[in-house]
Parts: C-alpha cells; structure tokens; sequence
C-alpha cells in the first residue's frame, strides 16, 4: 500500500473514531454519567496506533461537536479534563514507560485538569464548587428528611437521622481533596487498563497491561506516609491551618493506598488457587463493599509493603 493509502486509512479511522466517541459522550451526559470518564480510551487507541496528533485533531473535534449538540461551555470543559490525559497517557503507552510511572503521571495530569476546571467554574458562577456542593446537600437533606416525615417517625427518630445525615455531609465535605485525588487515580488506571487491553487485541503485543495482582506501591511508601503524618501533626503542634482537615485526607489517601495494595494481595493468592476470573471479581467487590473489612484489607497491605508477600521487589 503507497503512503497516500496509508494515511487515507488513518484519516478514515480518525472519522470513525470521532463519530463514536461523540455519541459515546452524548450518551454519557444524557444517561450513564459515569461512563464519560472512559471517553480518552478512544484517541488513546487511535493515537498510539496513527500518531499523537490523530489523537489531539480527533479529540478537538469530537469535543466541539459536543458543545455545538449540548452547549459551547460543555465542550471547552471536556477537552480541558480529557486532552491533556489522553496525550500524556498516549505518550507513555508508545514510550513503553512502567505501568506505576504510568499510572502515577496521569493521576496528576487529571487532577491538575480537574482543579482548573473547578477553578474555571466558581470563577463563572462566582460561588466555590464547595458552596454549591453544600446547597446541593442541603437540599438532598430537607427532601430525605420530607420523606421521613412522612413515615410515621417521631420526632426524636427524625432528628437523630438529620444529625447522622449532617455528620456524613460535613465528613464527605472535608475529606473533598481526598476524593478528587482517590477519582483521578481511579479514572486514570481504568483508562490506561481499557486502552492496553484494546490495543492488545489489536496486536501491540509491546503494550504494557497492569496487572492488579501485580500492583505494589514503592518501597519507600511508608517512609513518605510516615513524613506526611509528621508534617501534619507538625502542623498542628503549630496551630497553623486547617490541621485536622489536612491530617484526615492524609488518612483517607493512605488508607486508601494501602487498602488497594492488600485487594492486590488478595487477587494473588486467589490466582495462585487457580480461581476464574468472575469469582475472584465477585470476591473483590465483597471485600470492597464490606467496610468493616476495609481495616483488615488495609493491614494487608501495609504487611505485604514490609515483607513482600508475594515477591515481586526486585533484589537490590
């Protein structure tokens, strides 16, 4: 095939892939919001297998094509969010760079993203998105609490609820930051994961695939944990700002760090019982959704940084 049938090929793909992507948004905003976050996998593919500007042209597109069905506004913020994760992702994926560098560099490129546009939003709206996510609470509150009402509650029974109800708004608004994070991270890893494993069925064998049974965080983990702590506490000694909301997001992130590394442990050992995949997937959830365990899963993790369970440091 000349060179002009090649890149009449990628130009066609290109089409496609902007035509599927779009719709893939448009449903996405209309009916599965949670999907939206997979919409970089598209030009992540298309971007590995043609060239990164395949990627870039086809994502602007896309992205004005969405503003132009929904709103202008919309479509700026999604090629904010997306672009600079799909390239970096794109990048790092033809560089064959480790799946942790990987996933560490794109879980702050997509933060830094999110923090601009939620910037960009309380400077259009002239209220913070955390002042909007307190109105959007309290008035979640009033409604569940109309509910009660009329359940033939008393008044203590309603009250008692309210309170419950108001602790886990307030928690859920101090531990933000950690959530961002914990999403980004989350966003991140399923993104590199479909795309590795699509570009795989379609012959990159160079493709790197992470492994959740073969995640590990760096060594050196619980001496950076243990200096955040330090810090934190310093802070607070200090009675400089916003301690106790600094020192629960760095619990929240650690916890976190450490609950997936001990889920990984699990995931091992439940390979090396020769255990299908929709079993093990089904055991994963249980020990995700149960949260009493999570403490259990947490020092599994902790353990397996320390002794290294399932030998996968490399010796020095």
């Amino acid at each position: 095939m000349n060179i002009d049938g090649k890149k009449g090929n990628k130009i066609i793909e290109g089409i496609f892939v902007i035509a599927i992507a779009t719709v893939f948004m448009l449903i996405g905003m209309y009916y599965l919001p949670l999907i939206i976050f997979l919409y970089p996998i598209f030009f992540i593919v298309l971007g590995v297998r043609n060239g990164v500007k395949y990627n870039i042209i086809s994502l602007i597109i896309s992205s004005l094509f969405v503003g132009l069905i929904i709103d202008n506004v919309s479509g700026i913020f999604i090629l904010l969010i997306f672009a600079p994760l799909s390239i970096g992702l794109n990048y790092m994926i033809k560089k064959r760079r480790k799946s942790f560098e990987i996933i560490a560099i794109s879980t702050v490129i997509l933060l830094v993203s999110f923090l601009l546009v939620i910037n960009i939003m309380g400077d259009m709206s002239g209220v913070s998105i955390i002042s909007q996510l307190e109105d959007s609470f309290t008035q979640a509150l009033n409604s569940q609490i109309e509910i009660l009402k009329d359940m033939d509650l008393s008044a203590y029974e309603v009250l008692k609820i309210r309170d419950l109800l108001e602790n886990a708004m307030d928690y859920v608004l101090l531990i933000l930051p950690a959530i961002v994070i914990i999403f980004s991270l989350v966003i991140s890893y399923l993104n590199y994961l479909i795309s590795s494993l699509i570009l795989r069925r379609l012959g990159y064998g160079i493709v790197s695939i992470p492994k959740f049974s073969k995640f590990k965080l760096p060594n050196n983990v619980l001496l950076g944990t243990g200096i955040m702590f330090l810090g934190a506490f310093i802070i607070k000694g200090l009675k400089l700002f916003y301690y106790e909301t600094i020192l629960l997001n760095i619990t929240v992130i650690a916890s976190f760090m450490f609950f997936t590394q001990g889920l990984s442990v699990v995931d091992y050992k439940l390979i090396e019982k020769n255990l299908g995949r929709i079993p093990r997937l089904l055991i994963i959830l249980f020990f995700t959704i149960i949260l009493p365990l999570g403490w259990l899963i947490s020092f599994i993790g902790i353990l397996d940084v320390i002794i290294d369970f399932r030998k996968l440091r490399r010796p020095a």
